[in-house]
């Protein structure tokens, strides 16, 4: 078995996007103009697009079944040669998790998500990083999440987790890059200083706290407390499902290459931009020199020291 340099823990399984002119309401019907199937899980999705851009991925989290969702997502995951699978357990008679996601023409989703929390998980081992040095994880389920990050956090290694966001969070001392969404925060935190924020999140973490905030700033911190903010380029958003997983693989790969923040944080950005144009969290993905490119003009733009 070949070392791996990046493992992603969490959600794997379907994603149903539905396109619609609008959500419905009580007595008003709405007919979407196109739906479709994509891979979907934010272990998933992050393992599928480092796989893409050349970096050795495992996937990991909870199981799936050898359903028709099951049969079609291990048929998609298999066509990436650099995204592992061995620790991905199959169980039949497992009836696989999904997402039904409505995509407005403003590209925003609403979700209904299907079978993730009675899912069974796999038990996180470190034997599961086979080398790697980066742990992605999303908090998405139960104690096996916080549990992952506690193990590898022991062994010295990187764990990236997104959405945390609760200062008292015991996931957060463990957290070596936290990668935040600016509008999630202000969801749970009405009226809050997300940047305000991100600075009393890092005073516990120690470590990279990172606020995306769609086609707004983003804002990062680094493990020194030294600060920056970079502007994503401007793109058309189409499906922004998946859209902080593209990024976090995009951070990874640059951290992996041993690029520092900043020009890893440029490389999420490409990652995110270039995939909320297109419909689906990991399907339809650009060619490496099209990220690569993008990702090289970000870093030539700079970014700005707060």
């Amino acid at each position: 078995m070949k070392p791996l340099s990046v493992f992603c823990y969490g959600e794997v399984g379907l994603d149903n996007i539905i396109q619609a002119d609008s959500l419905p309401s009580p007595e008003i019907a709405v007919f979407p103009e196109h739906e479709s199937y994509h891979i979907g899980g934010a272990a998933a999705n992050t393992g599928v697009w480092l796989a893409h851009m050349g970096v050795p991925t495992g996937v990991s989290g909870n199981m799936i079944g050898d359903d028709l969702y099951g049969r079609q997502l291990r048929t998609w995951l298999e066509q990436h040669e650099q995204l592992d699978l061995d620790a991905l357990q199959i169980v039949p008679g497992l009836t696989t998790p999904f997402t039904r996601a409505i995509v407005t023409p403003d590209g925003e989703r609403s979700f209904l998500i299907f079978y993730y929390p009675k899912t069974p998980k796999s038990a996180f081992t470190l034997e599961m990083m086979r080398g790697a040095r980066y742990l992605a994880l999303d908090l998405y389920g139960g104690p096996e999440r916080l549990n992952a990050a506690k193990a590898a956090h022991a062994a010295g290694l990187e764990t990236t987790i997104g959405d945390v966001i609760w200062p008292e969070h015991e996931a957060l001392p463990v957290t070596s890059i936290v990668t935040n969404s600016g509008s999630y925060i202000r969801n749970i935190f009405p009226g809050v200083d997300v940047r305000a924020h991100a600075r009393k999140l890092q005073a516990i973490n120690k470590g990279i706290v990172i606020t995306t905030d769609g086609g707004e700033e983003v804002f990062a911190i680094d493990r020194d407390g030294s600060a920056f903010s970079a502007k994503p380029p401007k793109v058309t958003v189409v499906d922004a499902t998946g859209a902080g997983d593209a990024f976090r693989a995009g951070l990874l790969y640059g951290l992996n290459k041993g690029l520092n923040l900043a020009e890893s944080v440029c490389w999420g950005m490409a990652t995110g931009s270039l995939k909320v144009g297109q419909v689906g969290a990991a399907t339809t993905l650009p060619e490496f020199a099209e990220i690569e490119n993008l990702a090289n003009t970000l870093i030539a733009k700079g970014v700005q020291a707060c």
